[in-house]
């Protein structure tokens, strides 16, 4: 009964991960990772052959891989199994098998590149010998951490200070194993004896509340992962006051709380107090901006700045749907006209800042070219328009 409960909801699990994947992975992020991957690993090997020999590059090796090293635990519980489910505790033990097994596959991706980057990285400066001990460390170290990591959310330890834990273990143990294959044998006994501490300090019986609590973080975590790309209705919507951000939220007064106003702030308010959009698009702005700097090529940079603002505006887009649906049109119930047009001035005062940034840090790569910097906002500007009239008629078609 178990181990078909639990192929049920991997099952889910998997036509879940499918159906969002098909807007992930289209064919425009399909074109933008193939370029990027080959750039990457074009100037990672051309940089290989440039390096010498250096404690430094395996620490950055080391560091990789142990960070890469933390697999992550799906239980697929839900909230109600905590009271169905409680009765038959005895008899799961073919599901948590099966969750073992599926969480292993789960996140075997991430330590998979980072393991293939850090063996690059590597080959400067080391034998087969110590390279292929590198790898078979890692991969105990990986399996070893998954079940210190089981037994912690079942325990009374602290999950930030185990995987804290965990990643400056794997690093040492790396780096020691670099330097004499044979630190990989008490690396085992440590890790073992972590295990035992932890299957210790558990719970007899299973902490339904605390692995339930965990499972639904893991799915908003996931889900968090996807709103980067597209919007997720499933996700937990939360809102967060930012006082850094109270100078950026003026007061309206007098004819600003009129209709044609009052919602551009209403916009505003909602950016700075949502509990991750602020935070994506910081995000996403780095994570461009590390990968432009990284390659520091003149086509690729172009390419990645318009698809970095393409995917924010996609993200700010999202503003509207929260605030056009939520309770203030009930409240207050003027013409959507009034809305599209405030979410218009707000979203465009937006994109142009961010193409701002973006425009910052192409001319600290490529000055030579200042003149390409007035494509980001002009493309900002049509991307948003185009993306609005889409987020519109949306409405308009589900409107009664």
């Amino acid at each position: 009964m178990s181990d078909q409960l639990f192929r049920n909801r991997m099952s889910e699990d998997v036509s879940r991960r499918s159906y969002y994947g098909k807007f992930i992975f289209n064919s425009h992020f399909l074109i933008f990772l193939t370029i990027t991957a080959g750039f990457f690993l074009y100037s990672l090997l051309t940089l290989l052959q440039t390096l010498e020999p250096s404690r430094w590059l395996d620490m950055v090796a080391a560091l990789l891989t142990s960070i890469m090293l933390i697999p992550a635990y799906r239980t697929l519980l839900k909230e109600a199994d905590g009271i169905f489910l409680l009765p038959y505790e005895a008899r799961l033990g073919k599901y948590l098998a099966s969750a073992d097994r599926y969480s292993l596959m789960l996140g075997i991706i991430r330590p998979f590149l980072g393991g293939t980057i850090a063996v690059l990285l590597l080959t400067v400066g080391h034998n087969l010998i110590e390279i292929t001990t590198f790898v078979i460390g890692a991969a105990i170290f990986y399996i070893m951490n998954f079940y210190i990591k089981k037994a912690s959310i079942n325990a009374t330890l602290s999950n930030p200070v185990m995987v804290a834990g965990l990643i400056a273990t794997s690093f040492i143990f790396l780096l020691l194993i670099l330097l004499n294959p044979l630190w990989i044998l008490p690396a085992v006994g440590l890790y073992y004896g972590g295990l035992v501490y932890a299957r210790r300090k558990s719970h007899p019986r299973l902490d339904w509340h605390a692995l339930i609590d965990y499972e639904t973080s893991q799915l908003n975590s996931y889900y968090r992962s996807v709103a980067l790309f597209t919007n997720v209705s499933h996700i937990d919507k939360q809102f967060k006051r930012r006082k850094y951000l109270d100078p950026l939220l003026w007061q309206p007064k007098g004819r600003a709380f009129g209709k044609d106003k009052m919602y551009e702030y209403l916009f505003y308010r909602t950016f700075a107090r949502s509990h991750d959009l602020p935070m994506i698009i910081l995000r996403l702005i780095l994570l461009f901006s590390i990968v432009m700097i990284w390659i520091a090529n003149l086509y690729l940079s172009l390419i990645i700045i318009l698809f970095g603002i393409y995917i924010i505006v996609l993200q700010i887009s999202q503003i509207y749907t929260a605030q056009a649906y939520l309770l203030w049109p009930k409240i207050w119930p003027v013409d959507r006209s009034f809305i599209q047009k405030s979410y218009v001035a707000y979203s465009h005062k937006l994109v142009l800042l961010i193409s701002v940034i973006f425009s910052l840090m192409f001319l600290s790569i490529h000055y030579e070219y200042f003149f390409l910097v007035a494509l980001f906002p002009l493309w900002g500007f049509v991307i948003n328009r185009s993306l609005s009239r889409t987020v519109y008629k949306k409405e308009k078609e589900l409107s009664d």
